[in-house]
């Protein structure tokens, strides 16, 4: 793995995952792309893993796909493509199968959370919509400047999870814009829960996620599973899925250890069983 790239640390349960390479501000390239993706088959077989932060090193959050890599339409950069699309593929072929959407991040059945520490643009801007929780420092920017590059965007996560985060007309008039909003605007419209100073980005980020992790692992699972699923189920089907989560997590040790540590009024120690 090009380590100088993507760095991956755990920490108490979380997996921080920090994009470094802030002398081109963390644009990515098809190398890091294959990178991303056995981090995060990591983070999701991982069962002392129970919560995702991702930032980036330097002025930037992520500015996107590295431009060198686009407008390329010769044979080396079909090859390089197919590469990285069969190195993917093979990643996650061999993990659990999931009713989660399959973006990056969405497909991680524990809390994620977007560390956002300053410009995320383009692709940067589809990881944040891709991640459950965004808290922004001071210095972040936001822009889906696809349209700018005469281009639509690149994962389809704004198209589609936008909408649902700030609403459809806000939604459309970002991505038709390419319109960079600041970090105020973003809370302001609610693509993010909290703005932060710099140096307290991720003391908060890592305080939202021991927030999140209090929860049995199987249980938030189940909540992601159902709150994502809510996106295309029919109510009818959303139902069913409902119940058949509330009967397998009833099962669980966990279940037990919540209702024992309730009556015994002591924190519970979840097993993820």
């Amino acid at each position: 793995m090009a380590e100088q790239n993507i760095l991956y640390t755990k920490e108490d349960g979380i997996g921080m995952v920090t994009l470094n390479r802030p002398e081109r501000m963390n644009a990515i390239t098809q190398q890091m792309l294959g990178d991303l993706a056995g981090i995060v088959a990591d983070i999701i077989r991982d069962n002392d893993v129970q919560a995702m932060i991702i930032t980036g090193n330097g002025r930037a959050f992520c500015g996107g796909t590295d431009v060198t890599s686009l407008g390329r339409d010769d044979e080396e950069a079909r090859r390089d493509r197919e590469e990285r699309d069969k190195r993917i593929q093979e990643i996650y072929q061999n993990l659990p199968k999931s009713p989660l959407p399959r973006w990056t991040f969405t497909r991680i059945p524990k809390p994620t959370i977007a560390a956002v520490n300053g410009a995320a643009v383009g692709m940067g801007a589809e990881w944040v919509a891709q991640c459950d929780i965004r808290i922004a420092s001071d210095n972040a920017r936001f822009g889906w400047v696809f349209s700018q590059r005469g281009l639509t965007p690149d994962t389809g996560a704004g198209p589609y999870l936008l909408p649902y985060i700030v609403g459809f007309s806000k939604a459309l008039e970002l991505m038709y814009s390419g319109e960079i909003i600041d970090a105020r605007e973003a809370e302001r419209i609610g693509l993010v829960s909290a703005v932060v100073p710099p140096d307290q980005l991720l003391p908060a980020a890592k305080t939202m996620a021991r927030k999140l992790m209090q929860g049995a692992p199987l249980a938030l699972k189940g909540v992601k599973e159902l709150t994502y699923g809510s996106l295309e189920w029919p109510p009818s089907v959303h139902l069913s899925e409902t119940r058949e989560r509330f009967r397998s997590t009833n099962l669980t040790e966990d279940c037990r250890e919540g209702i024992r540590s309730f009556r015994e009024k002591r924190p519970p120690v979840w097993r993820g069983r």
